[in-house]
């Protein structure tokens, strides 16, 4: 059975999520402001929600873009940016990530602020030749497709394995969670999804900025090799 072909990887979903020991801004001139600052880095949002503890940015044109501000506690915020199906790089996405947390640390960052946690998500998509669970179960799995009956006369749609790793004892320890699994809408395709999380506490210096673009990157580095290399790894048999 062949393997997913790799020039048929589609990027579906990119995100980056800050926790931040900060007040969520709820003055509504402060987020006009916001709104301001990025219109002038040609940044556009023609949709907003405000609600009693966030709001919400949405552009779906060039390519989808929503930005979320929320409250999580008592001075504890979070901000979180994602594109689905979006129809560019993901350079393009960690351009404008960096645009938005830019804007985002000038107008309500004014002091040195602790980063609690940081998360960033890349889903991507695989075609295969046959039915994509079929390849994970029988071919990466090396299962027998006879197991099923002990379930009962159904048909199995589909399935997958979901990975979780904790952080290790390193400068920068990171969770690691993948879920790889066939794609129900589409049953010739492989879902993968890898997410990383940082959990160390850092302080962000009045003068520092985030990093979106190094923590994207690195999560698909690893997502289109070391998960790539799990997905394809022959059976012992083969």
């Amino acid at each position: 059975m062949e393997i997913p072909n790799p020039q048929s990887k589609q990027s579906i979903y990119f995100n980056i999520s800050y926790i931040i020991a900060n007040e969520w801004p709820s003055n509504p001139m402060e987020r006009l402001d916001f709104q301001k600052l990025l219109a002038q880095n040609q940044l556009d949002f023609p949709q907003s929600r405000a609600g009693l503890r966030d709001f919400t940015l949405v552009r779906t044109e060039p390519s989808h873009l929503l930005v979320k501000v929320a409250s999580l506690g008592p001075r504890v915020s979070n901000l979180s940016l994602s594109s689905e199906r979006p129809v560019h790089t993901l350079d393009f996405f960690v351009k404008e990530a960096d645009t938005v947390c830019s804007s985002f640390h000038e107008i309500w960052l004014k002091k040195p602020t602790q980063i609690i946690q940081c998360g960033a998500t890349i889903r991507h998509l695989y075609s295969c030749e046959e039915h994509a669970f079929k390849y994970l179960w029988e071919h990466r799995l090396d299962q027998d497709p006879q197991d099923f009956s002990f379930l009962g006369k159904r048909p199995v749609l589909g399935g997958g394995l979901r990975l979780i790793m904790p952080p290790i004892k390193e400068p920068d320890p990171i969770q690691i969670e993948i879920k790889i699994e066939s794609f129900l809408q589409e049953s010739k395709k492989i879902f993968v999804e890898t997410v990383f999380v940082w959990p160390q506490p850092r302080l962000l210096p009045k003068n520092d900025k985030f990093d979106p673009a190094n923590r994207l990157t690195k999560v698909e580095k690893y997502a289109t090799s070391k998960v790539w290399e799990f997905l394809t790894k022959p059976t012992i048999q083969e």
